[in-house]
This record gives C-alpha cells, sequence and structure tokens, in this order.
C-alpha cells in the first residue's frame, strides 16, 4: 500500500481553516487572540492572516474602537461577501431558494410556488427547482455562487445523488441530484443532497444555542411533523447519522393497517398528517389549497374549538407523545424541538401525563420547559444545510476552491 502523508499545502490549509473556523466562533479577534485560540504562533497568525485578506476571505473589523494608549490594535472578521452559497428545499406543495454569503448573511429567499401529489413526476419537479435556482442566481449580483445544497423530505442513497424512498413525494431511488444539476451551470464546491430531518435538527440546535444563557446545549432531538413525520438528533453538538430519521416507519400497532412502505401498523398509518387532516375534515382545503395551508387550517380550527379538529389533533398528540418518550429513553436528550404543525401543541404535548420529560432539561429549562417549538418554521433543513457547508468550506478554503474564488 503507498503512503500516504501530509504536504505543506496540507499543513497550510489546515490552519488557513483554523484561522477561519476560530474566527466564525469568535466572531472577531486580534491576531493576537487568534494565535492564542488556536495555539498557532503570532508569526504564523500574521502570515495566514495576509493570505486570508488578500482572497477577501477576512476584513479589518470598521467600527474597532479607538485605543486610549499605544498602537491601535487591527480586529479581523469573516468575509466573503462576494461570495454565495445556495440552497434548495423540497416539502409537500412548497420549495423555496436562499442564499447565503461566507459570512452566513442571509442575500437572497424565495419560496417557489409547487404541488407536488404523490406520484410527482421527478423530471417535472426537478425542473421546477432548477428553474427557481436559476432565477435566484440571476437576481444575485456581484458574488459568485459555490455550491449547491438540494433537500428533499426523504432517504438518500449512499451514493449521495439518490432518493432512495421519499413516500410521500411517491419516489423510491429517483437521481434527483443529477435531474437538477443537469438543468444548472457547474458549481466550483459541487452540488449536494441530503434528507431533510437531520438537517433541520442541527439548524434549530445552532438557534437554541445561539439564546442567551445555552452555549453549552450539545443534545437535542428535533421531531417534525408537515411533509410526513421526520426526526433528526444532535449529540454532543453533531448530527447522530446512526440514529432514527424516519419515526414515521416505526410500528406502534402490530397487525394494524398497511403501510405505503409494504408493512402494517407505521406510525404513519395512525399520525401522518395526510391522516390528521382526513379526519378533521379538511379533505377538501388539502386538495385544492396544499398540504401546508391544510395543516394551518388545522392549527386554527383547534384553536376556534372545532370539535373534528381538536379531536384528530388530541389522537396525533396521543401518538406523538409516546415516540417522544421513546426517543428520550433512546438518546437522553437535554431538549426536544417541535418542528412543523406539532410546533402549534407543544404545550398539549407537554401536558399529558409525565412519563420522560422529567429526565430532559438544559440551564433554566426544566422538565416539560425544555419541550419547546422550533424556531426557524417549515424551511429550517435549508439553513441547517448552508450552516453546514458553510462550516465545511472555511475548514479547508484552498481545497474548497475559496483561494482562487
Amino acid at each position: 500500500m503507498p503512503r500516504t502523508h501530509l504536504v505543506n499545502s496540507d499543513v497550510r490549509d489546515h490552519n488557513l481553516g483554523l484561522v477561519l473556523t476560530t474566527l466564525d466562533r469568535l466572531r472577531r479577534g486580534a491576531r493576537a487572540e487568534i494565535a492564542l485560540e488556536t495555539g498557532l504562533a503570532r508569526s504564523a497568525i500574521t502570515n495566514l492572516s495576509a493570505v486570508l485578506l488578500e482572497n477577501r476571505l477576512v476584513r479589518p473589523v470598521a467600527d474597532q474602537p479607538p485605543q486610549r494608549v499605544g498602537r491601535r490594535i487591527e480586529q479581523l472578521e469573516i468575509d466573503g461577501r462576494h461570495l454565495c452559497l445556495i440552497g434548495a428545499q423540497l416539502e409537500v406543495d412548497q420549495a423555496v431558494v436562499v442564499a447565503h454569503d461566507l459570512t452566513g448573511r442571509e442575500l437572497h429567499r424565495d419560496e417557489i410556488p409547487v404541488r407536488t401529489p404523490r406520484d410527482a413526476d421527478p423530471e417535472t419537479v426537478a425542473k421546477t427547482i432548477a428553474d427557481g435556482v436559476a432565477a435566484s442566481l440571476d437576481r444575485l449580483t456581484g458574488v459568485s455562487p459555490l455550491s449547491l445544497d438540494l433537500v428533499v423530505p426523504g432517504g438518500i442513497a449512499r451514493d449521495a445523488a439518490t432518493v432512495s424512498c421519499a413516500l410521500d413525494l411517491g419516489w423510491i431511488d429517483v437521481p434527483y441530484r443529477t435531474l437538477v444539476a443537469a438543468r444548472l451551470p457547474a458549481f466550483p464546491a459541487g452540488v449536494h443532497l441530503a434528507g431533510d430531518g437531520s438537517l433541520a435538527a442541527y439548524a434549530e440546535f445552532a438557534a437554541l444555542r445561539a439564546e442567551p444563557g445555552m452555549a453549552g446545549l450539545s443534545d437535542v432531538f428535533f421531531l417534525k411533523s408537515a411533509t410526513g413525520v421526520g426526526a433528526g438528533v444532535i449529540s454532543e453538538g453533531q448530527i447522530l447519522r446512526s440514529a432514527l430519521h424516519a419515526p414515521g416507519h416505526m410500528i406502534v400497532v402490530p397487525d394494524g393497517e398497511q403501510c405505503e412502505c409494504g408493512r402494517r401498523g407505521c406510525f404513519v398509518t395512525v399520525a401522518d398528517p395526510e391522516v390528521v387532516v382526513r379526519r378533521a375534515g379538511l379533505t377538501d382545503v388539502r386538495r385544492e389549497r396544499g398540504l401546508p395551508m391544510a395543516l394551518d387550517e388545522l392549527v386554527r380550527r383547534v384553536r376556534d374549538g372545532d370539535p373534528a379538529a381538536r379531536a384528530a389533533a388530541e389522537e396525533a398528540v396521543f401518538w406523538f407523545r409516546i415516540l417522544i418518550d421513546n426517543a428520550n429513553l433512546m438518546y437522553e436528550p437535554q431538549m426536544v424541538v417541535l418542528g412543523g404543525y406539532l410546533a402549534a401543541f407543544a404545550a398539549e404535548l407537554a401536558d399529558l401525563p409525565e412519563t420522560t420529560l422529567s429526565t430532559l432539561g438544559y440551564g433554566s429549562r426544566q422538565g416539560r420547559d425544555a419541550l419547546v417549538p422550533a424556531r426557524l418554521g417549515a424551511f429550517a433543513a435549508v439553513q441547517g444545510a448552508l450552516t453546514l457547508r458553510r462550516l465545511e468550506l472555511l475548514s479547508a478554503p484552498a481545497r474548497s476552491g475559496l483561494l482562487s474564488a
């Protein structure tokens, strides 16, 4: 076997990435502070920051306070305003294209009209998404696109190019990444495909951790019901890749109703959004206005006291609480975050008889108070995708093509 070893360019790229990711964490910092945080020599930081300044990946902080005594100490922060990352998230009956620059600032957001029946034609959907991305690129002037992240409500095959199973779209083994990429210009840092559950979990985790007193949060279980039933687990601050991502196909009723996946008694047969909407008498709203609007109407009718809507929601809450209790036992999270229409019923879920909620807790949020509604809405997953892509690019700027972009 041939030997593999680091060369100077590898070490330099690692150190450049270390400076960038440290600045991203600190938001801003003087060279001496960066040296202390990274363990690199002051002279190395001087040389590395010169490279990053030349490539417009960092910039001097504009609003530095004046020094009372001695020489003014220059602080640096991430720049990269001339570069952008694109994300496109597809859900049932809704989609969005979002662009962020390298600082994480949102540059553009465009919701795309799309209808996705259970037998949605992959070619038609891919064209709609690609057209939406192309239109967004046309509106982004003065920036160079680096990457495209595609997010879908389903499982992804090991080739990271194929949607292996998205039953809510009626898709099995669809080469979605290829179908979209073929309709667009090349992206220097590539086109990527991922499922929505873990990415939404990461985005919601990051949003929670940014709140006052939450910086040490590390373990979260995210559960959403909007397009099917999805989940994600954050363990020690990282996505737990082997965790339960498709809780909708856990068997909860042995010998129960036949599921589209071929088994009987899956969770979605008793609490899928489509099931809940149907029980609530909202089939016409679903057909005419789409699933997101039907779920919004469900929440409104429950709050107005509509008997059918309340009964449908109460049964769904019962099943979701069982799922949450099982997840708490499996993953021991500090907090549980509820996405999709479940966010509106966080209090109802917490009010059910105490079981595992007492094991939750971080900081001032303990027990039932650690079961919280999601912060970021229906398109949290694309935000998670762009955040993780940005961190990946910053960690290896030469390999990512940032030094020549």
